[in-house]
């Protein structure tokens, strides 16, 4: 009886890990906000390389080094040459990151 009692815990932990891993990817993707609808519309146009994931990526972290007190004109430096880009195509994205999802940076 002992052994039908550890295949039944066995079992129900199993199930149970199942479930768990279950959980998270029933919760992705997160839905994008308005602004980051916005950005992604006008930043669309501006030849930047990558999808959606890499562009909404490349304009927080403009925003991050823009509040970080960075100046535009480094901003766009340091973004075309991560990721590739023009200098024309980073500036596309960093007007398109000001305008819309980090409209309070300065620079």
């Amino acid at each position: 009886m002992s052994r039908s009692f550890r295949f039944i815990g066995a079992a129900a932990a199993t199930g149970a890990l199942l479930i768990a891993a279950a959980a998270p990817a029933a919760a992705w993707p997160t839905p994008l906000t308005p602004d980051q609808t916005q950005y992604l519309n006008a930043v669309r146009g501006t030849g930047f390389p990558g999808d959606d994931d890499q562009l909404l990526l490349a304009g927080l972290q403009a925003c991050r080094q823009l509040y970080g007190g960075q100046a535009r004109a480094a901003v766009v430096d340091a973004t075309a040459a991560q990721y590739g880009a023009s200098p024309e195509q980073a500036s596309g994205l960093v007007n398109a990151a000001r305008g819309t999802i980090c409209t309070q940076a300065p620079g």
